[in-house]
């Protein structure tokens, strides 16, 4: 809210506001960039591109002053993109501020838990990705897609074998006597060449689809499975899971790179213990808060930190982190430096007694460590991507190497860079345990399709328009072309949305001449502004029921796969046992039929 001048601002609130301005335009001069040398088309278009092109975009001014843009393409690429990135990003430090104020509310315990690796220069991020958070997997539509062209095409190899039969057949009576056999291999080969060789090939293709979009379990997948952690029912033994009261947690990956190093993605999670649940899928909920014993908490950290080193040891022991330490003085206590663990405690708000904030120990808040990768900056000769974003277009901008941030040659951050886009494609930077947002009472999902509903309801909470223009898609074009979609945005800002029409649209065209397309401008009036904004917000509002809808098919999706997957491990483990006690059976007959020796 801007403030009036009856309430001047202090140094220090003016000085907030610098950074503030400063760090926006450098996440727009990175979308620029990213526009540039980017593989990804939808960043491409992100901020530039029309929805309706014979529509045009609407910069519109708030009751608070501030500037909203309809009508523009928005990427929500939380991994790559500045601009939506730190819109989804703040958005979902929100979500899980509520989810943990909500837990230690009710009485449960949280702890912020950090998993790393080992890494080298010489590792490739995909594979550092792939261990530490698993291989990525396809969406619900694609695994339909998938089971679709599988069946398919086993139909088609079907229908493709039985043609080859026939064909066999015709040229066996057809051949004369002592010629069949050397007729029927003919058609074979035939076939095998035309048909049922393409039909074959066809369904090795659908298959090695399907499988493609099936996640491979990595380190952290490891952590919240096995008897020890879940316990075996089969044998009426709790697990560990039980004996703490997990219920879920909150995970956000992160990467850095190093010179010397190279990439290191780890693991941010908000782990919630200390209840017990009851109910089955969309009908879990929390039955019982408790405080888990000492003895409970410090089984669980020593089950997840071997079970981690171990995992990771398994996929590649140079990925082995350590497990111990020497140092005196080490805050791990010598336990090394694989996972760290930090309990969150309570502190009463400020302002508001009735309310809770969760904080770590050192006294940063952990939403923010889990979500805000846009606001981070590696240390000495560590770079965030970001930076490896904001050095290329600085370098490519023309400023000196020593003046530009980050660090490297303009080869070694394009080359960093497209890498890590092909890593992180598809991944969820931020997730949530299945049911956890429903026992918790926090809607939404962590899907892209969800963070794009995170920036539409963004823009419609920014509140009512008072004011507006219309720009023209062929203004807009010159406008993104020469760099002023920032300078245009802020020029339909005010103060406290008291600005005339007229006014608005006298700044915007005034950024618009110095791409020569002023007269691409059209001022609103109220009533336009008015219609605009509740255009907007029934969009946000269609978005949302189709949101739910969308999520609650992915919910039976993933209930029926869960459910085949585990019938076919049971009727697995049944043959397993069948071909066990059959082997077991056939040794024994073995060692009755060998003839004894003195």
């Amino acid at each position: 809210m801007s403030l009036s001048q009856e309430d001047p601002q202090t140094p220090a609130q003016l000085a907030r506001e610098q950074v503030a301005k400063a760090r926006k335009a450098r996440r727009y001069a990175g979308r620029r960039t990213l526009w540039r040398i980017t593989g990804d088309p939808a960043c491409k278009g992100c901020g530039r591109a029309l929805m309706d092109p014979e529509s045009g975009v609407i910069l519109g001014q708030t009751a608070s002053g501030a500037s909203v843009l309809l009508g523009v393409m928005r990427c929500a690429r939380i991994w790559l993109c500045p601009v939506c990135m730190a819109t989804i990003r703040h958005k979902r430090a929100e979500e899980i501020t509520r989810a943990v104020v909500e837990w230690i509310g009710r009485g449960g315990t949280a702890y912020l838990v950090t998993l790393t690796a080992r890494h080298a220069s010489k590792d490739l991020l995909a594979d550092l990705m792939d261990a530490i958070q698993g291989s990525r997997s396809g969406t619900a539509a694609e695994v339909r897609t998938a089971k679709v062209r599988v069946a398919e095409a086993e139909a088609a190899l079907q229908a493709a074998q039985e043609e080859t039969r026939a064909a066999v057949t015709v040229a066996r009576l057809a051949a004369p006597k002592g010629q069949k056999r050397a007729a029927m291999a003919q058609a074979k080969a035939a076939a095998a060449e035309g048909p049922l060789g393409e039909a074959g090939t066809q369904l090795a293709a659908a298959r090695a689809e399907l499988t493609s979009t099936r996640r491979t379990p990595g380190a952290y997948q490891r952590l919240i499975t096995g008897g020890t952690w879940a316990g075996r029912p089969d044998r009426d033994e709790a697990g560990i899971r039980d004996r703490v009261g997990y219920i879920g947690m909150i995970r956000a990956t992160e990467v850095t790179l190093g010179l010397l190093n190279g990439w290191h993605p780890h693991i941010h999670a908000i782990v919630l213990v200390g209840g017990r649940t009851t109910g089955e899928r969309a009908e879990k909920t929390v039955a019982e808060v408790f405080d888990p014993s000492e003895e409970a908490l410090a089984e669980w950290q020593d089950h997840w930190r071997t079970v981690w080193v171990n995992a990771l040891k398994a996929i590649n022991p140079r990925w082995r982190p350590s497990d111990d330490c020497d140092r005196a003085d080490c805050p791990c206590g010598g336990r090394g430096h694989a996972i760290d663990f930090k309990r969150l405690e309570t502190e009463a708000d400020a302002k508001d007694l009735a309310k809770y904030i969760a904080k770590t120990q050192d006294g940063k808040a952990p939403a923010l460590e889990l979500t805000r990768f846009d606001l981070k900056e590696a240390q000495g000769d560590n770079v965030t991507p970001l930076e490896l974003l904001y050095r290329i277009g600085d370098l490519t901008g023309g400023v000196h190497p020593d003046e530009a941030s980050g660090i490297g040659t303009l080869e070694w951050n394009l080359t960093r860079w497209h890498e890590y886009e092909r890593a992180t494609k598809g991944r969820r930077a931020i997730e949530w345990t299945r049911y956890l947002r429903q026992m918790l009472g926090i809607e939404g999902g962590d899907t892209q399709e969800d963070d794009l509903d995170l920036l539409a309801g963004a823009d419609a909470e920014a509140g009512e328009l008072r004011a507006g223009v219309s720009i023209t898609d062929k203004g807009w074009t010159a406008v993104t072309a020469r760099g002023l979609d920032l300078a245009a945005t802020e020029a339909a800002e005010g103060k406290d949305g008291n600005d005339d029409p007229e006014a608005v649209g006298d700044r915007v065209r005034e950024v618009l001449s110095l791409a020569d397309v002023a007269e691409h401008v059209v001022v609103l009036n109220a009533g336009q502004v008015a219609e605009a904004y509740e255009a907007m917000l029934e969009s946000l509002a269609r978005r949302r029921e189709e949101a739910a809808a969308r999520r609650r098919r992915e919910a039976e999706d993933q209930d029926e796969e869960e459910e085949r997957e585990a019938v076919e491990g049971r009727a697995k483990r049944h043959i397993d046992r069948i071909k066990a006690a059959q082997e077991k059976r056939l040794d024994t007959l073995d060692r009755l039929s060998t003839p004894e020796f003195p």
